[in-house]
């Protein structure tokens, strides 16, 4: 005699088929081909997304060094200096240069108020550091030649990634040969003038290096890569701190390559040096720029 429960069951399951419904072991089935779907797709999704992240920041890095260039135009050349923009004393366009006001922060605040660029492109799509923030509601309103304290530039915005910066790049330093030869529109290709920030002094040694948080900009925290714009205003993506075809320096054979983020003594302050200058003290012939790196 037929059994009326097993009759029962198969009549529902017959009529779930009727239906279109999935069955509890067809649906298993399914959610493990998503799975394996998602497991193949994401780690491809994720480099996609790197590299997405990486062309902007080429693009943003190469709109900045176009900045400079046409803000040259108004300098015989010279790219935006702070201490030229705004002079000892308080006569516009008229002093010596105050080396005391060349901070890479009052520089790019010098050049949006210009409208070279907008503070969104200071900051890096791939940025890791959470003390590096992107400047919002810039007050052009500060620009002001006639008061005692003239202001040429929102001095707001900062460049210290001991505390809070505003840009993410690393920048030529604005003292010494460096930068009497090369900041301004030279177009020279073997040039860098700005870059993903690097390794603090340019080290490959461990403490330095690897508890550098640059790694993770673009290397995925195991190696410096990064996005460099030379003065002819062409990017190259490198990994290595000597690029190639950078320009050369010392009196050996062969000649030693450019460390974009050192000062190699061999060039006596003629090389590229890219920092960030928080502040300047000093006077008379004597300054010291303080430097920060994360």
């Amino acid at each position: 005699m037929q059994n009326p429960s097993n009759k029962v069951t198969r009549t529902k399951a017959t009529r779930m088929k009727a239906n279109g419904a999935f069955t509890l072991i067809e649906l298993l089935v399914v959610m493990g081909i998503i799975a394996l779907l998602l497991a193949i797709l994401l780690p491809a999704l994720g480099k996609a997304r790197a590299t997405a992240k990486r062309v902007k920041d080429s693009t943003q890095v190469q709109q900045i060094h176009k900045g400079f260039l046409t803000l040259a135009r108004d300098f015989n050349g010279v790219f935006p200096t702070p201490g030229v923009i705004d002079r000892v004393g308080n006569i516009p366009g008229k002093g010596a240069e105050d080396l005391l006001v060349n901070t890479h922060g009052n520089m790019y605040s010098a050049a949006i108020m210009q409208h070279a660029f907008d503070t969104n492109v200071l900051y890096c799509p791939a940025e890791v550091s959470t003390a590096v923030l992107a400047f919002a509601n810039y007050n052009f309103d500060k620009y002001n030649v006639t008061a005692a304290n003239d202001l040429y530039w929102d001095d707001a915005f900062k460049s210290d990634l001991t505390a809070i910066s505003n840009v993410s790049y690393g920048t030529l330093h604005l003292n010494g040969t460096r930068k009497s030869k090369e900041w301004k529109d030279t177009y020279n290709s073997k040039f860098a003038v700005l870059a993903n920030r690097g390794v603090k002094d340019g080290s490959l040694l461990p403490t330095d290096y690897n508890n550098s948080k640059t790694l993770a900009i673009h290397g995925g925290d195991k190696q410096w890569e990064g996005n460099v714009c030379f003065n002819d205003n062409h990017v190259a993506y490198e990994n290595k701190f000597q690029p190639d075809g950078i320009t050369q320096f010392g009196t050996t054979n062969p000649l030693i390559d450019d460390n974009i983020f050192k000062n190699d003594p061999e060039a006596v302050t003629a090389d590229s040096w890219l920092t960030m200058i928080s502040s300047v003290s000093g006077s008379g012939t004597t300054y010291t720029f303080t430097v920060t790196w994360d």
